[in-house]
C-alpha cells in the first residue's frame, strides 16, 4: 500500500522550481490561497451595513381614541365628573361578606378607576399638545433664525459670479431695455407689410374689374360667343372642322404665324428684322413704346389700364 501525501503540501501555493524563495524576518508567513483564487489579493472591504434591528415590543399603548370631546375638557369640573361617574341613589345596607358588599366595592372601584382615568387621558393630553406646541415653536424659531442668518464668508467666496438678480429672475420680469425700441421696429414691419397686402389686393381686385369686360354674364354673350367660334367663316378661315375635308377652308396661320424668339428678343431690344423694311421697324418701335407708357400709366394710376390701340 502506498504511502499517503502529506496534506500540507497540497496547499502550499505555486512557486517556480528554478526559483528559490527567500523570506524576510519582516515578511509574514506564505498564503495558502493560489493565484486563482478570489482572495490571493487582499482588497479591502468596507463594513457590512445592515438595517437597525427593531423589534416589535409587547405592551405598547395602542391609540388611544377621542375620549375627550367638547370644548370643556380643558377645564373639568366636580359637576362634569359627578355626571360621568355618578354615585347610587339609594344606598342599601349589605350585610358584612356578603354578594351585594361585594357588587357595592367593585362599583365604587370602576366608579374611581372611571374618574382617575378620565383625569390621567386628560392631563396625558395636555402634556402632548404642550409638547408637540413647544417642538413647533421650537422648529418655527430655527427656521427664522437660519433664514435671517448672513451668508457665510466661504458661500459668498465660492458661489458663481454672474449679474442676475435671481430673485427677480423667479418671481418677476427681466429687464429689457431695448423692449420700446424693439416693439416699434415689430409694429412698423407689421404696418408695412399690411399696406404691401393690401396693396396687392386692390391690385389684384383692379386687375380682376379690367378683365370682368371680357366675361360672359349674360344669355346673349353666351349666344353670341357660340355664334363666333363656330362660325362656318371661321371654321373655315382656321381649317375646318375636325375631319372635314374642305378645299375652300385656308391654313391654321390665317391670323398669321406666332411670333419667333429672335422677333421677341429684337423687339426687347428695339431692332427690326434684317430684311424688313424702315415701316417694319417704326411699327415695332411704336408698338414697344406704347407698351412702356401703358407700364408707366399703370405705375402712376395704381391699376390696370386696357391697351386700346392694336
Amino acid at each position: 500500500m502506498p504511502p499517503r501525501p502529506i496534506l500540507s503540501t497540497a496547499l502550499r501555493r505555486w512557486q517556480c522550481p528554478q526559483c528559490t524563495a527567500r523570506g524576510f524576518a519582516s515578511s509574514g508567513p506564505l498564503s495558502a490561497f493560489g493565484p486563482e483564487h478570489p482572495r490571493y489579493i487582499e482588497v479591502p472591504e468596507p463594513p457590512q451595513q445592515t438595517a437597525p434591528y427593531r423589534p416589535f415590543i409587547k405592551g405598547r399603548l395602542p391609540v388611544p381614541r377621542e375620549v375627550l370631546r367638547g370644548k370643556d375638557w380643558r377645564h373639568p369640573d366636580a359637576a362634569s365628573l359627578d355626571k360621568t361617574t355618578p354615585l347610587p341613589q339609594k344606598k342599601r345596607a349589605a350585610q358584612p361578606g356578603s354578594r351585594e358588599e361585594w357588587k357595592q366595592k367593585m362599583s365604587e372601584v370602576r366608579r374611581r378607576n372611571l374618574r382617575e382615568g378620565l383625569q390621567a387621558l386628560r392631563s396625558r393630553r395636555v402634556r402632548r399638545e404642550n409638547r408637540d406646541d413647544e417642538r413647533q415653536q421650537r422648529n418655527d424659531m430655527e427656521r427664522a433664525e437660519l433664514r435671517a442668518r448672513p451668508e457665510r464668508e466661504d458661500e459668498r467666496l465660492t458661489a458663481a459670479s454672474h449679474g442676475l438678480d435671481l430673485e427677480k429672475l423667479l418671481h418677476g420680469p427681466l429687464e429689457d431695455p431695448t423692449r420700446e425700441a424693439r416693439l416699434a421696429h415689430k409694429a412698423r414691419n407689421l404696418e408695412m407689410h399690411d399696406s404691401a397686402k393690401r396693396a396687392e389686393r386692390l391690385d389684384h381686385l383692379h386687375t380682376l374689374y379690367m378683365n370682368a369686360r371680357t366675361f360672359i354674364v349674360t344669355p346673349e354673350q353666351l349666344n353670341e360667343a357660340i355664334e363666333e367660334e363656330f362660325n362656318k367663316d371661321f371654321s373655315q378661315a382656321m381649317g375646318g372642322y375636325v375631319g372635314q375635308q374642305d378645299s375652300e377652308a385656308t391654313s391654321m396661320w390665317a391670323h398669321g404665324p406666332p411670333m419667333t424668339v429672335q422677333e421677341m428678343l429684337n423687339r426687347a431690344s428695339r431692332q427690326g428684322t434684317a430684311t424688313g423694311s424702315s415701316r417694319s421697324r417704326m411699327s415695332l418701335t411704336a408698338e414697344v413704346n406704347r407698351e412702356r407708357i401703358r407700364k408707366i400709366a399703370e405705375k402712376l394710376t395704381g391699376g390696370k389700364m386696357e391697351d386700346v390701340v392694336k
